[in-house]
């Protein structure tokens, strides 16, 4: 393995060439203080090796040993070429508590696009999402997503100098990820930045209310009795902090509409807009924008012990929105309509939840002259949880980053990678060619049997064996959601995915 030196703004770094691919890890794009705005790093003049993953940010399972102003580092695949590459710019999930750019191997995306992938750390819980700004703490909102923009503008500043075409980049995330590179697109300070966006299971709920964030902040701050100087926060140590997060959390959970703690917020600054009025107004209208979800989304989280607390708020804000009668025709409906190895009460939370949210914003975007897709994952792959729960919330995720035909690990996770069968193999490929062509190209379907969704028309694709287009508008499931959102006199928005925009 050959090494090699590339020069950034802050000083030169070296990474390795493997098989055709040179690999930076751990590269530092930024440093911050706890509760503070991330700030370019100090500047070194001797190479500085980046062959191992950075400092994981901070989270439960790795806070012993955690580096916080260390963990704002990317990673970097880079095929040689002779020629400026696209660039896939990764923003990882993890329900904004856990995870980091180290669980997603880009070398095998990296080799076929060819394409510059890049995966990023940003801060979690507590460190990037409790909002602090009207607590004595004036820089601290929605820092998570200020480290995500700092990541972009590194890539932007850097990324020609491994082969990257920084005029041809597309953001891209899954789960708490999706949420943020929908929130990102939208900011001004990101115009004109990337060309293309992917979200993969972003949740419904995509932006918090100031006021949840604000409740949330306070009662963390109670919690370790600080109300009297909550700027004493910034020096609590990790574990007092994360412990009292966690306790928060699991009190929050049935006392709140959110029943979640953390995750973009619209303060007003740092997100000055509901995302979802930004699409739907043709602001980015030239982004073409990709869309998609698992079929069994919910399992997962149904089969958590306890289930997740997003189970009984979806429940409680559709019965409040729809009312006990129209919750039961909706269940009714869902159970006369169920495939024989299909749940409807998970297929009916994920529909609500995941899937008829990203439907909505489809909508919008379509409506604004944009072209976006939608998509759904139905295969299950032959890999645990999925191998159990079916293609539940992130099965699209492991075959996207599959090493084909293998399953790859996950350390932060703590998942084991494996063998694919012939049906994963062939699905992931269809997956990941659609998507790297939509990141190379700017369209997913080559051969165009998969059209953008129009105002009259919301196609979906269906990733299983086999491929296939379908429409959903039409079904007895669908008919019914419209007549109920028409009575309840909002039929143009969701219930879930207007929640938080309403209690704004």
């Amino acid at each position: 393995m050959a090494r090699e030196a590339v020069s950034t703004t802050s000083g030169p770094v070296t990474g390795l060439t493997q098989n055709g691919v040179r690999v930076f890890k751990g590269v530092p794009y930024a440093t911050a203080r706890r509760f503070a705005k991330p700030v370019a790093p100090d500047p070194w003049t001797e190479p500085l090796s980046c062959t191992e993953h950075g400092a994981y940010a901070p989270q439960p399972g790795h806070l012993d040993h955690a580096a916080e102003a260390a963990c704002l580092s990317l990673n970097i695949w880079a095929p040689a070429t002779d020629r400026p590459l696209p660039v896939l710019f990764f923003v990882h999930g993890g329900a904004f508590v856990t995870g980091g750019g180290a669980d997603y191997d880009g070398a095998f995306l990296a080799a076929h696009g060819p394409a510059v992938i890049v995966t990023i750390n940003y801060r979690l819980g507590p460190l990037g999402f409790l909002q602090l700004h009207r607590h004595g703490l004036a820089e601290a909102s929605n820092l998570a997503l200020q480290d995500t923009l700092a990541a972009l503008d590194w890539v932007r500043a850097n990324i020609a100098k491994f082969g990257g075409d920084p005029d041809a980049i597309t953001l891209s995330g899954q789960s708490a990820g999706a949420s943020m590179v929908i929130a990102l697109a939208t900011l001004p300070q990101a115009r004109g930045k990337f060309i293309r966006a992917l979200a993969l299971s972003a949740p419904g709920r995509n932006i918090m209310s100031a006021e949840h964030a604000d409740d949330v902040a306070r009662r963390v701050i109670d919690e370790l009795e600080l109300s009297r100087d909550p700027g004493k926060i910034a020096s609590v140590p990790l574990q007092e902090l994360f412990a009292a997060v966690d306790r928060v959390g699991r009190r929050i959970a049935d006392e709140t509409e959110q029943g979640t703690l953390f995750g973009p917020v619209l303060d007003g600054t740092v997100i000055p807009r509901e995302p979802r009025d930004v699409f739907a107004d043709g602001t980015l209208r030239d982004i073409p924008l990709w869309l998609g979800s698992c079929r069994d989304e919910m399992v997962m989280f149904l089969k958590s012990t306890p289930p997740a607390a997003m189970i009984r708020t979806t429940e409680r804000q559709l019965r409040a929105a729809f009312g006990d009668v129209g919750w039961e025709r909706l269940l009714s409906c869902y159970r006369a309509t169920a495939r024989p190895d299909e749940d409807p009460y998970e297929a009916l939370l994920s529909d609500a939840f995941w899937h008829r949210p990203m439907a909505d914003l489809a909508r919008l975007h379509a409506g604004a002259g944009g072209a976006v897709w939608l998509s759904r994952f139905d295969h299950r792959p032959s890999l645990e949880p999925f191998l159990s729960q079916g293609p539940t919330h992130g099965a699209d995720n492991a075959c996207l980053w599959a090493h084909l035909p293998d399953f790859i690990d996950r350390p932060i996770l703590r998942r084991k990678g494996g063998p694919m069968t012939l049906g994963d193999v062939e699905v992931a490929t269809r997956f990941q060619s659609d998507v790297l062509r939509f990141v190379t190209r700017g369209r997913p379907d080559a051969a165009e049997a998969w059209p953008p969704c129009t105002p009259g028309s919301e196609p979906v694709a269906l990733f299983d064996q086999p491929f296939r287009v379908v429409s959903l508008k039409d079904s007895a499931r669908s008919l019914l959601w419209t007549e109920l959102l028409a009575q309840s006199g909002a039929p143009q928005a969701h219930p879930i995915a207007k929640s938080a925009a309403v209690s704004a």
